[in-house]
Parts: C-alpha cells; structure tokens; sequence
C-alpha cells in the first residue's frame, strides 16, 4: 500500500479522534481506511488521510454544538449578507430587484428558492416590494 505508515500513528489524537487500529483496507477511490476512537465513546471507521489533513475531526457527536444564541447569531449574519449583496450584472444597485421587459422585477431567495413577489412600474414601488418581502420573509427565520 501507498502513502503513510498508519501504524506509526496509533495511539495519536487527531483533534476529538484517536486512532485505535489500521484496518488494511482502502475504500473505493483507494484511500486508507483506519479504525478510531472519538471523545464521545464512538467507535468509526474513516479514511486516514481526511482525519490526518483536519478534514474530519469528530464521528459526527459536535454537528449541534452550537447554543441557540451562536445559531441565531450566524444566521442572522447569513441573512444580512444574502440581503445586502448585489450581482456584479446588477444594473438597478439592489438585490433582488432587476429589469426585465420594461418592468423591474423583484424576487427573494428562501432556503436557495427564488421567490417571485412580482413586477412594478418604477424603481421606487420595487425598492418597497422588496424591503416588505424582506420583513415577512426574514424576521421569522431571525427570530427563532
């Protein structure tokens, strides 16, 4: 087998992950498989490169390990991104809001979904379209 010498390994701690055993077994695209042992108690077979190189760093136990404040933070930080960038082919300066046919046309993205609010006659009345979408569209997501 190629690569690392997964023996001289065992017993090492990789962030929540020690390595209990090679398991001389390689998965489909030809990757070392290992045998380890998680903080948790959890017993996983992964591939050793993926764990050695940061890429994996528990079985799976820290998904949730954020509190409902840190949750509610980096979402609320998502929506004000998604919210406040524009295209770089964005001709009218604000998201969501495009020219098409004579009309300007506003659309909002719900959970990678486009959503059509509709078409208006001038900037302005988009402009307002857009912010009230944003409000009935956004505020329930920030607020749980």
């Amino acid at each position: 087998m190629r690569g690392y010498n997964i023996d001289s390994y065992i017993g090492k701690k990789f962030n929540h992950l020690t390595l209990i055993k090679n398991l001389n077994k390689v998965n489909k695209d030809n990757s070392k498989i290992a045998l380890f042992k998680c903080d948790c108690g959890n017993i996983k077979e992964l591939v050793f490169t993926q764990v050695l190189n940061n890429e994996i760093k528990t079985c799976g136990c820290k998904q949730g390990y954020l509190s409902n404040d840190s949750k509610k933070k980096k979402q609320t930080s998502l929506l004000n991104f998604y919210k406040n960038k524009t295209m770089k082919n964005n001709h009218t300066g604000y998201t969501g809001i495009s020219f098409v046919n004579g009309k300007y046309r506003v659309r909002i993205q719900i959970n990678n979904k486009p959503k059509h609010i509709g078409y208006f006659d001038s900037l302005d009345r988009a402009i307002e379209a857009r912010k009230q979408a944003e409000e009935k569209y956004f505020s329930p997501l920030i607020k749980k």
